[in-house]
């Protein structure tokens, strides 16, 4: 019987328990959770980590793009994006529903991760954790790791001169908690992604000011009363924030929706990736370790419909751990790693970090892994065609596009409940 070792069980680690389970007389499986409870990211206050969470937060994708495909969201709920706690209660009902608890230790740190021993090519792994409750360490040896931590962990902030100055508040938008703290402060908003956008549209209706700064030119929308645009900052200096152009303005806060780096602290130098600009190399099909096959990584890519895909790469990690489809030589997933990264990155001229945003390119993956793992998934036409409406709305105005309600037709077809009438002419 193979032992296998899941490291987190947030979205993307009870994806992969669940696609392991399903196997579970042939594998014994151990998932190792930092935590007192399931969910990660999706459990707001969390008091044993971080989260980038908070209680207004509704989801970007709607809950039909959102859930599992193996286990929807109720059809009573009438809202497509939902609240932050309802994504919770999902998650832990599907924990619930697939009895996952059952091979879950939580409260327990996953210290390191290192080879045991190879041979012919056939890695043994070591995974040394911590009981949080007892302090007692102890080691356990397997035949394969899967690495479910996410990316949203280690909060990336920007270095910017004269930042030990700044005589206001400097908060990472992974703090933020509350539009109420807010309140008639001028705000600089830095980072155009997904956060950065999300937390602009919750406080313009009571911030005094917002400046934005960000390069994102899919959500650079007609600005609001209160805001503007700005570029780049140059430099702090006591009150003063400077600007690549000189402008220089005063504010209360800067925050900073600057995004997360990958956290592989807790794998050994043996076998951690090399990471460069924010990109995971050397890994075949985005989530195997070509030097290390037996290590997989489950939810890497960003952007995309996150859920759905941790069940597809974490059924194909399964179908090569139980040996259900045949192993890949290195030296062809080195190539499908190249040529990827060609096809995505070199070729339209995208910066390394661009390698694991798959917005527009999920699908097609999608499709790829599932091929190869043997195992389709419901809902793959229908969520496609709900993608590209909400990205088409979102795109024109941020603000209002959560309000819109859809409904499934079927595998290939969903109809329009509501959306804002300032999206009637798309």
């Amino acid at each position: 019987m193979k032992e296998v070792v899941v490291i987190g069980a947030g979205p993307a680690g009870l994806a992969t328990i669940k696609s392991l389970s399903e196997y579970k007389d042939e594998l014994n499986i151990t998932a190792y959770e930092i935590s007192n409870r399931v969910g990660g990211i999706w459990v707001n206050r969390d008091s044993h980590r971080q989260t980038p969470m908070y209680d207004t937060l509704r989801t970007n994708n709607t809950k039909d793009m959102l859930a599992h495909p193996d286990f929807p969201l109720p059809p009573d709920i009438q809202e497509s994006f939902l609240p932050q706690y309802m994504i919770l209660d999902y998650l832990e009902n599907f924990a619930r529903h697939f009895q996952l608890y059952d091979f879950i230790k939580f409260r327990h740190t996953v210290l390191n991760v290192d080879i045991l021993s190879s041979v012919n090519g056939v890695e043994k792994w070591n995974v040394m954790v911590r009981n949080e409750e007892t302090g007692a360490v102890t080691n356990k040896k397997c035949d394969a790791v899967l690495v479910a931590t996410g990316h949203e962990s280690k909060v990336h902030i920007p270095e910017i001169e004269g930042m030990q100055t700044y005589t206001g508040e400097i908060i990472h938008s992974s703090y933020f908690q509350t539009p109420l703290y807010y309140v008639g402060k001028t705000v600089v908003i830095v980072g155009g992604g997904l956060s950065g956008i999300d937390i602009l549209t919750e406080i313009h209706t009571v911030a005094k000011k917002i400046y934005l700064s960000h390069h994102n030119e899919l959500f650079k929308f007609a600005v609001l009363e209160n805001a503007e645009y700005v570029p780049d900052m140059a430099r702090l200096d006591g009150d003063d924030i400077i600007f690549t152009d000189g402008r220089v303005v005063q504010a209360d806060i800067i925050l900073l929706a600057t995004g997360y780096r990958y956290d592989f602290s807790f794998l050994s130098e043996n076998c951690r990736p090399v990471v460069k600009d924010d990109h995971v190399t050397n890994i075949y099909r985005m989530m195997v370790d070509i030097e290390h096959p037996s290590l997989y990584y489950i939810g890497l890519n960003k952007n995309g419909m996150p859920f759905r895909e941790f069940s597809i790469q974490a059924d194909l990690a399964t179908a090569f751990i139980t040996e259900r489809i045949p192993a890949v030589s290195k030296e062809e997933m080195q190539k499908e790693y190249e040529e990827r990264y060609k096809k995505y990155v070199t070729d339209p001229g995208l910066r390394p970090k661009d390698f694991h945003i798959v917005t527009m390119t999920q699908f097609e993956y999608a499709d790829t892994i599932m091929e190869q793992s043997g195992r389709q998934k419901p809902g793959r036409v229908v969520t496609e065609k709900i993608f590209e409406r909400v990205l088409k709305i979102a795109v024109k105005n941020f603000l209002k596009y959560k309000s819109s309600i859809y409904r499934l037709i079927d595998e290939e077809n969903f109809e329009i409940i509501y959306e804002d009438e300032v999206f009637s002419d798309l």
